[in-house]
C-alpha cells in the first residue's frame, strides 16, 4: 500500500544515534550492467555488443534469483547479498526527464522532479529539521572536499577531503589557530561555519580516527571507494558523532568500451562495501549504506561499445536495519513496449520514495515525506526496517 505521511508520522522516532552513509556514483552508472536481467530476452536483444553473458557462460553473471545476475566484478556484493545485507532496486530514478548529468544530479541531490527549484538538499533539510544544541561538529560530513547538493541547507555541513590532512598543518596550535577562533567569535561573515571547522580541527585531533585500523580481517581495495570508505569507518569508530557522511565516487559515465571500464569502479565499490561491513562487525547495526546515481542508460549500446544516457538505474542498501537479500521493485520489462521512451529502462520506483523511508526509520524523521514537496508518495519497496 502507499507510504503515507500518516504513516510516517505514526512511525516517527527521536534522534536513533544510527549513522546514514550517502554514495553517489557520478556519471550516471548502468544498472543494466551491474545488475544484469538475464532472464529477459529484450537485453540480448538491444546489447549486441556488451551485454554480460548469462550465469554458467565465460564471464556470466553472478546468478542471484534466476532472473537477475550481478556482474563478476561485483562478486563482493554476491556475499552481501546471500548474508542477507544488500538489498538492490532495480529501474529506479527520480522522474526528472532530463539527460543533463549537471541537472540530474542537482535535481536527485535536491530530491524533487521536474517543474521545481530548491536551494536545500534532502539530507541538508533533514538536518535542518532535526538539529539539536547537542550536534556536534562531525554530525554532517562530505568526504569529498566540499559539501554536496545534497547536504546544502544543513547547519554547517563539513567538507573534508582526506581526514588525515584535515587541520591547519604546521599552523595548528600556534597563535594563528588562537587569532583565528577569536576572529570569528564575533558575529561576522562565515563565523558558523569557522567555528565548526576548528572545534571540528580540535575534536579530530583529539580523537586522532587514524589509530582504527581495519578490523575483523576486512581489506579494503586500492582506489577512491576502498579509502573514501576505510575512512568513512574510522570516524564512526572514533565516536565525532557522525550522523550523515556523503561520498562521492567518479567514473560512472561510460559512453565508450563500457566494459573495459565498468568492472573497474563496480568491483571498487563491491570491494570497498564487504571491506566496510566487515571492518565495522556488530556497529554496522546502526549504520545504513545507501548508494544511487543521476540516471540510468539506455538498453541498446551504441558503436562505440558504450551507452549513452537513460532514465532509470539501480539503488543499493546494505547494512542495519536493511532487509537485504532481495531485489525490490517492479521489473518494467524491455519489450518495445515497455521502454519508456522507446529506448529507456522505465522507472518502476521512485527513489525519493525509498530515501523518505530510510529518514524515518533509520534516522527518526517524524516527517520525512516533507522533505520532498514535489512527491506524490506512492507504492516503495520495504527496503528498511
Amino acid at each position: 500500500m502507499p507510504l503515507s505521511r500518516r504513516d510516517l508520522l505514526k512511525g516517527a522516532k527521536a534522534a536513533t544515534g544510527n549513522v546514514l552513509v550517502c554514495i553517489f556514483q557520478r556519471g550516471a552508472a548502468d544498472g543494466l550492467n551491474c545488475l544484469v536481467p538475464y532472464g529477459d530476452p529484450g537485453y540480448y536483444a538491444r546489447r549486441t555488443r556488451i551485454a554480460i553473458p548469462p550465469p554458467g557462460q565465460s564471464g556470466g553473471a553472478l546468478d542471484l534469483n534466476g532472473f537477475f545476475g550481478l556482474n563478476p566484478a561485483a562478486a563482493s556484493m554476491r556475499t552481501l547479498y546471500d548474508a542477507g545485507r544488500l538489498a538492490l532496486v532495480h529501474a529506479a530514478g527520480v522522474p526528472h526527464g532530463t539527460r543533463s548529468h549537471f541537472d540530474a544530479q542537482a535535481r536527485v541531490e535536491e530530491g524533487i522532479a521536474a517543474g521545481l527549484a530548491l536551494d536545500t538538499g534532502w539530507i541538508g533539510r533533514h538536518l535542518a529539521a532535526t538539529a539539536s544544541a547537542a550536534d556536534r561538529p562531525f554530525r554532517a560530513t562530505s568526504l569529498s572536499g566540499a559539501v554536496p547538493t545534497s547536504l546544502l541547507g544543513a547547519p554547517d555541513p563539513l567538507a573534508v577531503s582526506e581526514i588525515d590532512a584535515f587541520g591547519l598543518g604546521d599552523l595548528g596550535g600556534t597563535p594563528y589557530q588562537d587569532t583565528l577562533a577569536a576572529l570569528f567569535r564575533e558575529s561576522v561573515p562565515y563565523a558558523g561555519t569557522a567555528q565548526t571547522a576548528l572545534a571540528a580541527m580540535d575534536e579530530l585531533a583529539a580523537a586522532d580516527p587514524g589509530q582504527f585500523m581495519p578490523a575483523n580481517g576486512a581489506e579494503y581495495p586500492p582506489g577512491e571507494a576502498g579509502s573514501k570508505l576505510l575512512q568513512t569507518a574510522q570516524l564512526i569508530k572514533a565516536d565525532l558523532g557522525v550522523e550523515v557522511v556523503c561520498l562521492d565516487l567518479g567514473g560512472w559515465d561510460h559512453h565508450e568500451n563500457e566494459n573495459n571500464y565498468l568492472p573497474t569502479s563496480l568491483g571498487g565499490l563491491a570491494d570497498a562495501l564487504l571491506a566496510f561491513d566487515t571492518d565495522l562487525g556488530a556497529q554496522m547495526e546502526r549504520v545504513t549504506v545507501i548508494a544511487m546515481t543521476e540516471f540510468g542508460r539506455r538498453v541498446g549500446d551504441n558503436a562505440s561499445n558504450g551507452t549513452d544516457h537513460g532514465t532509470g538505474s539501480l539503488f543499493y542498501a546494505l547494512g542495519g536495519g536493511v532487509a537485504g537479500g532481495q531485489i525490490a521493485g517492479p521489473w518494467p520489462g524491455l519489450a518495445d513496449a515497455q521502454l519508456a521512451s522507446g529506448e529507456d529502462l522505465a522507472i518502476t520506483t521512485d527513489t525519493r520514495g525509498l530515501l523518505a523511508q530510510c529518514l524515518e526509520r533509520r534516522l527518526g524523521n517524524a516527517d520525512a515525506l516533507g522533505l520532498f514537496p514535489s512527491y506524490t508518495p506512492a507504492t516503495v519497496p520495504e527496503l528498511f526496517v
